[in-house]
């Protein structure tokens, strides 16, 4: 599978310190010192979020976030396109934020991340994982799609979402979705904990699916906190479940 950040790019011109709000709530606006580490989130299709994110500008004031601003973690919502599917795109805009975040707190190489999503934003955050320039301290994906191509008719708005996000590769469309299949890439996933949960009801990207991907994993030495949930429909969380996503990321982003 082709890295697309063989070859970087100083995209500082553009995505910078004055700029970072046209490209991402933050809670910068609630942050105590001294600044930890930055979590980012990626956001649903048409911009769903875990944390309580949301598409129009503004502060990243949900109660989860302003929570982390008092651990001096930054928080981004990213507004890396409403049908990216984690595509190269969608990194490297992510990367140009996070650049821009590490730069404006002069953090230090090797700053704590830990990359977020779900659903759409969960492929998001897996694919991150993969192709960022930047190491990370954990990832965290909530009912994820993990296999493009089964999935690519089980909704009426993903046909034309997932080919938007690939139409621009000079590949085959099937090649291109694969590239952005976390399913097709678990021999290229980066040895940091993963936090991934998955719902029992969910319509669009079905439990099992998630599991299966969740041992695929496992069987290549991965360390993955798997929450399986049971009667939930997709984008549900059980509250202990939300809460232990919050724990891991603090985890991540605190450890010494």
């Amino acid at each position: 599978m082709m890295n697309y950040f063989t070859v970087k790019h100083d995209d500082s011109s553009y995505i910078n310190c004055d700029s970072i709000a046209y490209f991402a709530n933050t809670n910068e606006r609630f942050l105590e010192a001294p600044i930890r580490g930055i979590v980012i989130e990626f956001p649903g299709l048409g911009g769903g979020s875990c944390l309580g994110g949301t598409m129009e500008r503004g502060d990243y004031g949900s109660e989860r976030a302003r929570a982390f601003a008092k651990q001096g973690i930054v928080t981004a919502y990213l507004f890396t396109g409403l049908w990216s599917w984690g595509n190269r795109g969608a990194v490297r805009t992510a990367d140009a934020i996070v650049s821009a975040l590490a730069h404006k707190y002069s953090l230090a190489k090797g700053f704590p991340l830990v990359a977020s999503g779900g659903s759409m934003g969960g492929v998001g955050a897996l694919n991150y994982a993969t192709d960022t320039r930047y190491p990370l301290r954990g990832v965290v994906a909530s009912c994820p799609c993990v296999d493009v191509l089964d999935r690519f008719n089980c909704h009426p708005d993903f046909p034309r979402t997932y080919i938007s996000a690939v139409a621009e590769l000079d590949m085959p469309f099937e090649d291109g979705l694969r590239s952005i299949s976390p399913i097709e890439r678990t021999a290229e996933m980066p040895f940091v904990p993963y936090f991934i949960c998955s719902n029992g009801e969910d319509e669009v990207f079905p439990e099992e699916q998630c599991g299966e991907y969740v041992a695929a994993l496992r069987r290549l030495g991965h360390n993955v906190t798997y929450y399986p949930q049971p009667g939930l429909e997709h984008g549900d969380f059980f509250p202990e479940v939300r809460q232990a996503m919050r724990e891991f990321m603090l985890k991540c982003i605190l450890q010494e």
